[in-house]
């Protein structure tokens, strides 16, 4: 899923009509792209072969690894055929990747209903093997979307396509993320008139309380090998950091001061740290924290930061997180093993 792919795209809310499509969109600079040219690329001009190369085009594009060209000098040559038959599509492709003088080859067949997953296979192919890099066009993005005074959780593609509704609790909720390699998610719903942490597996649609105490259920987040979750909690009169073992339902607390509010954790690859939001010292900033020793450290001391939100922990020691500055929010990173007294974010 989404966010075991490091962190392409942070969700925040998303407020539609019945019917609204999601369109995931961005710009990077062109520094370590290969270009790649699909020209070559045969097709029959059939609806589901135009589907099939306009999806795999915009999904090597939104990868940020490789920049489609018409040229065949490109670094990047996909060659071969793609064509709709009976009710699906085929597709095979060579690629000649001109800089290890290497060529690889990929084939699949595929119903009219699965083209899009097929191109976004190859896609992560493509990633995969001449990038070397997460792939991501196979991923599923969670998220709340509104209507009226009720919201409900949504999936979609990662390119936005294909929003489905997955829960029809009828009351607020907030907070999904994935579990990681599994066909399910953690959220907040006060389906039951009061907040709590559930666990909805998508393939049984079976429900599962896992949080329910007094006050403030939150921000639950499983752990890199779903083994442990984190959440926040205002049981003890303020609102703190917790960890849950998912088991056995250990709680332990891990941050401990009633004036200070926690919020938005976010494991580290290893899940030995936790990122997340604190407002110590009256306004919310970036905060990172060995869950073993409870040892935390603020992880941003900009000037030019006024206040951040939502961090995400990716892989290389990277942290993504929304930052204020100047009056606009804008997406920035941080190494989390460097001197963050020394080191700028990245925006």
């Amino acid at each position: 899923m989404l966010r075991a792919t490091f962190f392409s795209l942070i969700v925040l809310f998303a407020s539609f009509s019945s019917g609204a499509d999601i369109t995931v969109s961005g710009t990077s600079e062109l520094a370590g792209k290969q270009t790649i040219s699909l020209t070559a690329l045969r097709q029959d001009n059939s609806a589901l072969s135009r589907e099939f190369l306009s999806v795999l085009k915009s999904d090597l594009t939104r990868s940020g690894y490789f920049i489609p060209v018409d040229a065949q000098s490109a670094s990047v040559v996909l060659d071969g055929v793609v064509q709709s038959g009976g009710s699906g599509v085929s597709a095979q492709v060579t690629c000649k990747w001109v800089p290890n003088m290497r060529q690889l080859t990929w084939s699949i067949n595929t119903s009219s209903d699965q083209v899009r997953d097929a191109a976004h296979a190859l896609s992560d192919f493509l990633v995969t093997k001449i990038a070397e890099k997460p792939a991501m066009a196979s991923s599923k993005i969670i998220l709340v979307g509104r209507r009226g005074r009720a919201s409900e959780v949504y999936v979609c593609d990662a390119d936005g396509a294909r929003l489905q509704q997955v829960t029809s609790d009828g009351k607020l909720c907030m907070s999904p993320t994935w579990l990681p390699g599994k066909n399910a998610f953690l959220y907040t719903s006060w389906i039951s008139g009061t907040p709590a942490i559930y666990k909805i597996d998508l393939n049984t649609k079976r429900r599962e309380v896992l949080a329910s105490y007094t006050g403030m259920n939150q921000g639950a987040v499983a752990s890199p090998d779903g083994s442990i979750m984190a959440l926040i909690l205002s049981q003890s009169g303020g609102v703190d950091l917790y960890v849950q073992n998912m088991a056995t339902r250990k709680l332990t607390r891990i941050t401990t001061s009633k004036s200070i509010n926690e919020s938005s954790p976010s494991w580290s690859p290893d899940g030995n740290s936790l990122v997340y939001v604190s407002d110590e010292g009256r306004v919310p900033r970036i905060y990172t924290m060995d869950v073993g020793s409870k040892q935390g450290r603020r992880a941003t001391y900009s000037s030019e930061i006024r206040e951040g939100y939502a961090p995400e922990w990716g892989p290389g020691n990277q942290i993504a997180f929304c930052g204020r500055s100047g009056g606009r929010y804008k997406v920035y990173t941080i190494d989390a093993k460097t001197d963050p007294r020394t080191t700028n974010p990245k925006l």
